[in-house]
């Protein structure tokens, strides 16, 4: 089966190979910067794939960094080309409601090739109903909610496309007892999760609420895999901003606190019984 490589990660890989290029000539971002008369910023953006730098500009960063050979400098080119292409998440009825850090977790989120989520409060947004989701965004103006839903709604086609995404939730107890939307809103979004967790492709724990404290309270966080060229992203939603975790330190951090969930939680086929009986209580 082919890997997914829309724009997002064809981003992160022309911006790791202009990071590379520039390594390679011994220059810092400061001296990419002044060549093109821009930040730091921008150019640490760009080598982190979170930007799209325009074609000019890749050539004039290949001048810089003495990329004479015809041949490696059309490979930059073409992958340039390929990493323009704009991703459903980018249309403008989307990017007017997405926060700019969400719209970037929207890209490598169709880009991945699985996902491990840990979630405190909500029931994760791969597996929410329609319903569920538009009670969620319920404080926002109507048109704003729809949209909101739509993108729910693209981003859990990933789960059946060809490959199919690989997700893996851990789910806190007390998101199956929060009655989001009422009663009839949260038996279908019990039922719905019942269903989902008999996919070959997703796999669904429940961490007891008994559970006294545990490395899952500081909060929810996703993980993302890649290809095996591509490292993995850790992403945290919080109050303050949406914050994307690259540094092996990180990533090891996130890889521990999941298998210590993974371990303390329900079984997929205990939590599958307790979605059902969830389900039918409300």
């Amino acid at each position: 089966m082919s890997e997914p490589s829309g724009p997002t990660v064809r981003r992160r890989r022309l911006g790791s190979e202009l990071r590379r290029l520039r390594e390679r000539a011994g220059l810092d971002q400061a001296a990419a910067a002044a060549h093109l008369e821009c930040s730091t910023s921008k150019i640490s953006r760009l080598e982190k794939g979170q930007g799209l730098a325009k074609v000019i500009e890749v050539r004039s960063l290949l001048d810089l960094y003495e990329v004479t050979d015809d041949a490696e400098r059309a490979k930059i080119l073409e992958v340039h080309k390929a990493a323009a292409e704009v991703g459903w998440w980018e249309q403008a009825e989307y990017e007017a409601v997405l926060p700019s850090g969400l719209s970037v977790y929207v890209g490598l989120e169709y880009d991945a090739r699985a996902v491990q989520t840990w979630e405190l409060g909500l029931v994760p947004g791969l597996l929410q109903t329609a319903d569920y989701a538009r009670a969620v965004h319920a404080a926002r103006s109507p048109d704003d909610v729809d949209r909101l839903v739509e993108v729910r709604m693209q981003r859990q086609r990933r789960l059946t496309a060809s490959p199919p995404l690989d997700l893996w939730a851990v789910i806190d107890e007390s998101v199956l007892r929060r009655t989001i939307g009422g009663p009839s809103v949260m038996a279908e979004q019990l039922t719905a999760l019942a269903d989902a967790a008999r996919q070959p492709n997703i796999t669904i724990q429940v961490y007891p609420a008994r559970k006294d404290v545990h490395p899952g309270l500081r909060g929810a966080f996703s993980l993302l895999e890649f290809g095996p060229s591509d490292p993995r992203i850790g992403y945290v939603d919080s109050p303050a901003g949406e914050t994307f975790l690259e540094k092996d330190r990180q990533i090891r951090s996130l890889v521990y606190t999941l298998d210590r969930l993974k371990a303390g939680a329900l079984d997929p086929e205990k939590t599958a019984a307790l979605l059902e009986t969830a389900a039918k209580e409300k």
